[in-house]
C-alpha cells in the first residue's frame, strides 16, 4: 500500500513522513509533494492508494486535487488535514468522496489511527472484489460445464430434476427458456499455427463467436469438442432467430478477413428448450458426418433435406475415356467440377459421394489397363493417400482430390508416350542395387505398372526374364570379386545379394557349370 503526503509546509510534511507508522500500517512507499502540481506528477508515476492533504494551499488546494482525482475515475482515498473548519471545505470533502476531515495541529496518534481506518477499508473492498473476481471466474466455468453436460445429453431426462439443478448451481437459467445451437465443424489446421499458439487461437475465436452470437459476450456459451479427428464448436445463443441471421452474415465477413477458410460448414437450429439441445446437437452432428458441404456455408438445419439425392447417371464413362485418349485435361476436371457442384446441390451423402469417388477410379482403371498399367500407381503414392484422407470433407477437397487422380494420369501416360523405356528404368535400378532384395513386384512400384506387364515387357526388349538378369549380373559380380580379392565365397554371397549359401552354389552351377569353390581352384590353377 502506498502513501501520498501532500503540504505546502515543508517542516510539516517532514514531521508526518517521518512519524507515520509504516509497518503497523503496512505502508510500501511514502511519497511527499509541496503543491497540487507536484502531487499530480507523481500520481501520473504512480499508483497510490492513500493521499494525506492538506486543504489551503497556494495556487491550487486539496479539494480541486480530490476534484481531479475523482474526474480520472482514481478510487484513491482522501484524508484531509486543515487549520479551520469552514463549511466549503467540509461540503467539497463529503461532495468527492473524502475519507476523513482532519484539524490541525497535529496529532500523529489521531493521524496513524485515521490511515489505519482507510487501510483497512481498501483491503476490505480488495477481498470483496477478488472474491467477486473468483466467484465470476468460477460461475463462468460452471455455466460452460452445464451447457457441455446439456449438450452431451448429461442432463436429467426429467425437467424438473434439471431446473432443481439448475437452482443448485446457483445460475438464472429458466427451463421455459428457448435457444438456437450454432454447431460448426471447423478446419483445425486453420485456426491454430505456429504463429497462433492453440490457447491464444482458441481464445480469439471463442471470443469472436461470444461477441457475435450472444447478447451479452457469454464466453461461457461456447463449447468445443474433438470427434474422430475432426473439431467441432457450438455456441449457445440467446438471440432471436431475426439478429442471429444478421449475426451470422458478419461472423462470416470477421472470419473471412483474419483466417484462410476456418469452417467446413455450419448449422443454425431452431429455437429449442433446454431439455432439448442434446437432441439437436446429436441430430445435427450426425447429418454432418453424412455429407459433404462447400466450404464456409452455414445452413438453416429446418431447410436441409433430410434424403440421400437420387444416384441417376453418377458419370459419363464414355466421356472421361474420350477426355483421358485425347489428353483433353482441362475439359475432363471442368467436367468433374460440375458434376461435384450438381451433386452437392442434389444433397448427395457422403455414401453417394464416396461411390462417384470409386466410380471415377474404375474407369481410370480401366483407360489405366490399356497401357499396362493400374490403379498401383495411386496406392503406392504418400501424397495421393494423404489428398485421399481428407477428399470428402468437402467439395473443395473432392475437387482437390479429382485434380491429383487425373493429372497424375495424364502425366503417367505422356511420360510413357515420350518413349521413356521402363525397362530402362529397372536396368539401371538392378546394376546399382543388384546386392538387394529385388524382385518383379518392387520393380512394378517403381515404374507404376503392373508386375504382369513389366515382366512380359522386359523379357520382349531384353530376351530374358528379371530373375534370370539379375542372377546373371549378380554372378557375374561375384566371379570377378573370386578370382580378384581374397574374399571367403560366403562373404562374396551376401556381398552380391544371396543370403543362403547353398542357393547361391546352386545359382552359380547353373550358369558356369560349376560350384563357386571349383571355379576359384580352376582360376587359381590357371594362374
Amino acid at each position: 500500500m502506498k502513501l501520498l503526503i501532500v503540504d505546502d509546509e515543508v517542516v510539516t510534511t517532514q514531521v508526518l513522513e517521518e512519524k507515520i507508522d509504516r509497518k503497523y500500517l503496512g505502508l510500501e512507499e511514502i511519497y511527499t509533494a509541496y503543491d497540487v502540481d507536484m502531487a499530480k506528477e507523481i500520481l501520473k508515476e504512480e499508483q497510490v492508494d492513500i493521499i494525506l492533504c492538506d486543504i489551503e494551499m497556494p495556487r491550487a488546494n486539496g479539494l480541486e486535487l480530490l476534484e481531479w482525482v475523482r474526474e480520472s475515475q482514481e478510487e484513491t482515498e482522501f484524508l484531509f488535514l486543515t487549520c479551520h473548519e469552514k463549511f466549503e471545505y467540509a461540503f467539497g470533502a463529503v461532495k468527492y468522496g473524502a475519507a476523513s476531515y482532519l484539524l490541525k495541529p497535529i496529532d500523529i496518534a489521531e493521524i496513524n489511527r485515521a490511515i489505519f481506518t482507510v487501510a483497512e477499508k481498501i483491503r476490505r473492498k480488495k477481498e470483496i472484489s477478488d472474491i467477486e473476481g473468483y466467484w465470476n471466474k468460477g460461475k463462468k466455468k460452471i455455466i460452460r460445464d452445464f451447457w457441455r453436460n446439456a449438450l452431451q445429453n448429461g442432463l436429467s431426462s426429467k425437467k424438473e430434476e434439471i431446473q432443481k439443478e439448475i437452482y443448485q448451481m446457483g445460475l438464472d437459467f429458466n427451463m421455459r427458456e428457448r435457444y438456437i445451437l450454432v454447431l460448426f465443424h471447423v478446419r483445425k489446421e486453420a485456426l491454430f499455427n505456429r504463429e497462433t499458439p492453440e490457447t491464444l487461437g482458441w481464445f480469439i475465436l471463442s471470443n469472436i463467436f461470444a461477441e457475435l452470437l450472444t447478447s451479452s459476450l457469454q464466453v461461457e456459451n461456447v463449447v468445443s469438442w474433438e470427434d474422430g479427428g475432426e473439431l467441432y464448436v457450438t455456441v449457445v445463443s440467446d438471440k432471436d432467430c431475426e439478429s442471429l441471421q444478421g449475426s451470422i452474415a458478419e461472423l462470416k465477413s470477421v472470419l473471412e478477413r483474419y483466417y484462410n477458410n476456418p469452417i467446413y460448414v455450419g448449422y443454425i437450429s431452431e429455437q429449442s428448450e433446454i431439455s432439448d439441445l442434446g437432441a439437436v446437437r446429436n441430430e445435427i452432428l450426425n447429418y454432418d458426418r453424412t455429407h459433404v458441404y462447400d466450404n464456409g456455408e452455414i445452413f438453416l438445419f429446418s431447410e436441409l433435406g433430410r434424403g440421400d439425392g437420387k444416384l441417376e447417371k453418377p458419370l459419363d464413362q464414355k466421356l472421361i475415356l474420350q477426355c483421358l485418349e485425347k489428353g483433353e485435361r482441362v475439359k475432363l476436371l471442368e467436367y468433374l467440377q460440375k458434376t461435384m457442384s450438381s451433386a452437392r446441390k442434389k444433397n448427395y451423402s457422403l455414401t453417394n459421394m464416396q461411390y462417384l469417388q470409386m466410380e471415377l477410379l474404375r474407369i481410370v482403371g480401366v483407360f489405366l489397363n490399356r497401357y499396362g498399367t493400374d490403379l498401383e500407381l495411386f496406392y503406392a503414392d504418400p501424397v495421393y493417400i494423404t489428398i485421399q484422407k481428407k477428399a470428402l470433407a468437402s467439395e473443395f477437397d473432392m475437387m482437390r482430390w479429382n485434380t491429383y487422380v487425373i493429372n497424375k494420369v495424364f502425366d503417367s501416360v505422356e511420360e510413357r508416350k515420350r518413349g521413356v523405356g521402363i525397362t530402362d528404368v529397372m536396368i539401371d535400378y538392378i546394376r546399382n542395387h543388384y546386392e538387394e532384395n529385388i524382385t518383379r513386384n518392387s520393380l512394378a512400384k517403381l515404374v507404376h505398372f503392373s508386375p504382369e506387364y513389366v515382366g512380359k515387357i522386359f523379357k520382349k526388349e531384353m530376351g530374358v526374364s528379371i530373375n534370370d538378369y539379375i542372377n546373371t549380373l549378380r554372378i557375374s559380380r561375384a566371379k570377378s570379386m573370386i578370382t580378384s580379392t581374397n574374399y571367403k565365397i560366403i562373404d562374396i554371397a551376401l556381398m552380391v545379394g544371396y543370403d543362403n549359401m547353398s542357393y547361391f552354389s546352386s545359382v552359380f552351377k547353373k550358369y558356369e557349370g560349376v560350384s563357386p569353390a571349383e571355379y576359384k581352384r580352376i582360376s587359381e590353377h590357371r594362374k
